[in-house]
C-alpha cells in the first residue's frame, strides 16, 4: 500500500473518531456520511485527478448528483472467462500478431475518435478500433451518460475510453509493464472490448460548474447497471486500473 494510500486511512480513522467524540450522538448527517463516502472513494484514486479546463478558483461551483451510489465492486463483478466467451462469440476470430496487420475494412472493425459524448485517450497499449456492435454499444452508453446529466441539470462531462483494441504484441508488450489485468487470452484482442475511467473525465461546457468524479462515476454506475441487465454487455469494475472494463456481447 502506498504512503499516500495509508496516509488517506489515517485521516479517515480521525474523522470517525473525531466524530464519535465531539458529536455524541448516531447516525452521522448526511454531509459527515458524504465526507467520510468521499474519502473511502479517494483511496482508489492513486495520483489520478479529473480532467478539466482551467477555472479560477474563487469562481468554481461545485455541484453534486443525489442519486445514490452503487457497490461497484458487487454489481460489476462479471469474470474474465464471461468476457472471453462473449468476445471470441462476437468478436474477431482471428487476433492480429501487430498494429500493421489490422485492416479495418476486411476484419469489419470500426475506428473510433473523440465525439460529443466520450474521447479517447492517448493510447500506449492499443489501437482505436472496435468490432461494429461493441462501437455502438460505447454510443449508447456515453450518449446516456451525457444524456442523464443533462436530465439532472448537471454540467457537461464526456466518458474517457482509455483502453481499446490489443494486439498479441500489445498484450505482450502490456504484460511485461507490470499490468497483472493483461492476460495472453485478453478479450481486447477481439474488438469487443474496451475501458472506460473512472477516474478521469472531460468537462465540456464553458460553466463554472464542477462535479467531482466520485458524483460522475455514479451517473456511469447507473448507466453501466441497465446496460448490463439489458443483456448488452459485461462490466468488470478494475480498482487496480481505476476503470470499467467493459465487453458487449451483441455484434
Amino acid at each position: 500500500m502506498s504512503r499516500k494510500n495509508i496516509a488517506y486511512i489515517a485521516i479517515l480513522v480521525v474523522l470517525v473518531l473525531v466524530m464519535a467524540l465531539t458529536c455524541n450522538r448516531t447516525p452521522f448527517t448526511e454531509a459527515e456520511e458524504r465526507e467520510i463516502e468521499e474519502m473511502e472513494f479517494e483511496l482508489g484514486f492513486a495520483d489520478d485527478v479529473i480532467d478539466e479546463p482551467e477555472i479560477a478558483l474563487d469562481s468554481v461551483h461545485r455541484v453534486y448528483y443525489k442519486g445514490k451510489k452503487i457497490s461497484y465492486a458487487s454489481v460489476f463483478n462479471d469474470i474474465n472467462d464471461l468476457h472471453l466467451e462473449a468476445a471470441t462469440s462476437v468478436g474477431l476470430k482471428t487476433i492480429p500478431d501487430k498494429r500493421d496487420n489490422i485492416d479495418p475494412e476486411r476484419l469489419g472493425l470500426v475506428k473510433i475518435s473523440d465525439t460529443g459524448s466520450y474521447v479517447v485517450a492517448k493510447l500506449t497499449h492499443s489501437v482505436p478500433y472496435l468490432t461494429k456492435g461493441a462501437a455502438n454499444e460505447l454510443n449508447r452508453i456515453a450518449d446516456a451518460f451525457c444524456a442523464k446529466l443533462s436530465e439532472n441539470g448537471l454540467p457537461h462531462y464526456r466518458l474517457v475510453v482509455n483502453s481499446v483494441l490489443r494486439t498479441k504484441e500489445d498484450v505482450t508488450r502490456l504484460r511485461r509493464s507490470g499490468n497483472v489485468n493483461a492476460t495472453e487470452n485478453s478479450a481486447h484482442s477481439n474488438g469487443t472490448t474496451y475501458d472506460i475511467s473512472y477516474t478521469k473525465f472531460r468537462k465540456s461546457d464553458e460553466s463554472n460548474d464542477v462535479m467531482d468524479p466520485y458524483d460522475l462515476t455514479k451517473v456511469l454506475g447507473e448507466v453501466l447497471r441497465d446496460e448490463r441487465a439489458a443483456g448488452r454487455c459485461y462490466v468488470k469494475y478494475e480498482r487496480k486500473q481505476h476503470c470499467f472494463h467493459i465487453t458487449a456481447r451483441t455484434k
